[in-house]
């Protein structure tokens, strides 16, 4: 099934293309658990269900909304430290810091799917759980009673899925890039595990190569089926805006990429002469945010100022405050600088040029026969033109009133590694398959070979524990095959209802070494 990754163009000269048998699996497979490919080409979210390693992730990254949290007693709780995973037996977190009726408790957590389970498990009646200060579950089933410890006392509990900050599948998606990985216990009786643990290295990781072509397909069959009928520099601009929200503000920024759009950007730049266009972005964004009316205490009035100068008509606020929640949002990531960090970008298709056309002729500049060592070097060169975005206000301000103590990049590394391979590869992968180019997707996958990994998300770590071990996680370090392990999870992990037992990947492996 691994085949080969080159094709012969029209010139007989091999030509690397984006491989299409791991979605041909899922269209393929009979499976209840796998979606399919639906007319649409792409593979929609399936209506997915809480796992305790999900809900894990959602304590461990501080996923919920940290305001009004209450016990289901309705006593108040404040989390100060989620505590340390255990990964042998007995309570899921140690050492947690905790504030609960405005008493500070250090002690255990235990996290649950349903209330019920620290009664199924029998947790009552071992000493091991007598510690635990908070027991944790996602909804409570029926009528189970509290939770208690051995001695009789009773534990407080939180109903974390009355304040969960997005809804399962979108969690996922911000799990995908979480600041604090996450592996659980290690589960050495995977059967994904047990099978792979007989392949040979190299079976291994075209196995990986495989899904991560696969997901980058899905992406781009998305960008497609979004973008009939409209102009490539307005999809690509509205991908690249939303992307620098990442998964707690795209919605917002994707609203907002749509009302200011490149034409717009434009139109307010050539209202106003000799002010450059990123500034008129900002003005533009930070009007429909509702952040440029709430600046009493801004400290550089000048910068502000400069901001309101700029002559806009129509542009009444999309949003108030309570549209950007900030709780659990690094300083670096506060919308204001995201969106200054996108104006930048957005000034360069605001002067006449085409946005996606100079993207374009960026990526033709790296030669088709490229070597690696010539095509990393490339890499270096795109990533740069991201991470090195800046501007005298914005490298020291953290939103338009609080400054930072020393500079802060606008667009860091993981940024610029999501800007390339989750837009940029996509999209005109999208442009040349549609117009039979190629030589554009044999650069594509270049680029992709050699993208270097992101900082390493709850996922992924989890994955290359339980489904690769450690014997096999150097596979796992490519930016391609670290896709793949997000893919894997997102269509089967979480899933199957029996676990392991009832997934469908068994089957793919299965497939994949006859």
């Amino acid at each position: 099934m691994a085949g080969s990754e080159e094709f012969a163009d029209s010139t007989g000269r091999p030509s690397l293309k984006f491989r299409a048998d791991y979605l041909l699996f899922l269209r393929d497979a009979n499976n209840p658990m796998v979606s399919e490919t639906p007319k649409n080409r792409y593979l929609p979210p399936h209506q997915s269900k809480f796992t305790e390693h999900l809900l894990q992730l959602v304590w461990r990254n501080g996923l919920y909304e940290t305001g009004g949290l209450k016990t289901t007693l309705g006593v108040p709780v404040k989390v100060l430290s989620p505590g340390r995973l255990n990964r042998s037996a007995g309570p899921d977190f140690k050492n947690a810091s905790l504030v609960i009726g405005g008493r500070k408790i250090r002690g255990e957590v235990e996290i649950h799917k349903d209330a019920k389970e620290w009664w199924d498990h029998g947790h009552q009646n071992s000493p091991a759980y007598d510690r635990v200060a908070l027991h944790v579950f996602a909804e409570r089933r029926g009528n189970s009673p509290a939770a208690r410890t051995s001695t009789g006392r009773e534990i407080p509990e939180l109903e974390i899925g009355l304040y969960l900050r997005h809804q399962i599948e979108k969690l996922h998606e911000e799990l995908e890039s979480a600041q604090n990985p996450l592996t659980g216990r290690v589960d050495n009786g995977a059967p994904c595990r047990k099978i792979m643990a007989g392949m040979r290295p190299e079976d291994v990781a075209n196995l990986l190569d495989l899904v991560g072509d696969g997901r980058m397909l899905m992406k781009s069959n998305r960008i497609l089926d979004g973008s009939e009928n409209r102009n490539p520099s307005d999809t690509l601009y509205e991908l690249m805006f939303e992307c620098m929200g990442y998964s707690t503000f795209d919605k917002q920024f994707g609203r907002m990429a749509r009302r200011a759009g490149l034409g717009t950007i434009s139109e307010i730049s050539r209202q106003n002469p000799g002010v450059p266009a990123g500034l008129c972005a900002q003005s533009a964004y930070f009007r429909l945010a509702g952040k440029l009316d709430e600046s009493p205490n801004v400290q550089d009035d000048d910068f502000v100022s400069s901001l309101k100068r700029v002559r806009i008509s129509d542009m009444a606020p999309m949003f108030a405050e309570r549209d950007w929640p900030l709780a659990g949002c690094r300083p670096a990531n506060y919308p204001e600088r995201r969106m200054a960090a996108f104006s930048f970008l957005a000034a360069s298709g605001a002067g006449g040029a085409s946005f996606a056309g100079g993207y374009a002729k960026l990526l033709d500049s790296l030669p088709s026969d490229s070597g690696h060592v010539e095509t990393r070097r490339f890499v270096k060169r795109l990533m740069e033109h991201f991470t090195s975005v800046s501007d005298p206000f914005w490298d020291f301000h953290y939103s338009l009133s609080l400054q930072t103590r020393t500079p802060k990049k606008l667009i860091g590394k993981d940024k610029a590694i999501s800007l390339v391979a989750d837009c940029l590869i996509p999209f005109y992968l999208a442009v040349c398959r549609t117009d039979n180019d190629p030589k554009m997707e044999h650069r594509l996958v270049l680029i992709y070979r050699s993208l270097p990994p992101p900082a390493s998300s709850g996922i992924t770590d989890y994955m290359t524990r339980n489904m690769l071990g450690i014997e096999n996680r150097g596979l796992a370090k490519p930016l391609r095959r670290q896709q793949a392990l997000l893919q894997i999870y997102k269509d089967f992990c979480h899933r199957a209802p029996a676990g392991c037992a009832d997934c469908a990947f068994v089957e793919y492996l299965k497939t994949f070494r006859r």
